[in-house]
């Protein structure tokens, strides 16, 4: 990336009942790699928040990285889907450049966003936004 480049990665992040979605947007200023995340969570009644813009920690060694992450699914990228939405897509505006990255079925899915929030969770280690509540305790047995 050359400065003044931005690079937008859509996640879908829906299953099932549950509609939610997360935009990461990479601007390089300055020699520096920004990042600013907005999630949404659209299920029943719609959530969002917009994290504030970081420093990327580009490190081409990290196994934990975004970098790391995109050569996995182009690895295991499924092109011949029968659907119209990708699981990621990745937007390079100032080349006009498009490139999406598929799933095969729930358990494939679930298995790229498992990486995915690897990555997510050491870039914002104490963001609880998709984290689920602990179920209530169950009720006392009656005897």
């Amino acid at each position: 990336m050359e400065n003044g480049d931005t690079l937008e990665v859509y996640v879908n992040l829906s299953a099932c009942m549950y509609a939610a979605s997360e935009k990461y947007c990479f601007v390089k200023e300055n020699d520096t790699l920004y990042l600013e995340t907005n999630s949404e969570i659209s299920s029943f009644e719609k959530q969002q928040q917009t994290l504030p813009k970081i420093i990327y920690p580009f490190k081409p060694s990290n196994s934990l990285s975004f970098e790391d992450y995109f050569k996995y699914l182009k690895k295991e990228n499924k092109v011949n889907r029968k659907y119209s939405s990708s699981l990621v897509t990745v937007y390079y505006p100032n080349k006009n450049q498009t490139q999406y990255f598929n799933e095969d079925g729930l358990d494939d899915k679930f298995k790229k966003l498992d990486k995915l929030s690897l990555i997510r969770k050491k870039l914002y280690p104490n963001d609880k936004f998709f984290e689920t509540p602990e179920p209530p305790p169950p009720p006392p047995s009656r005897k």
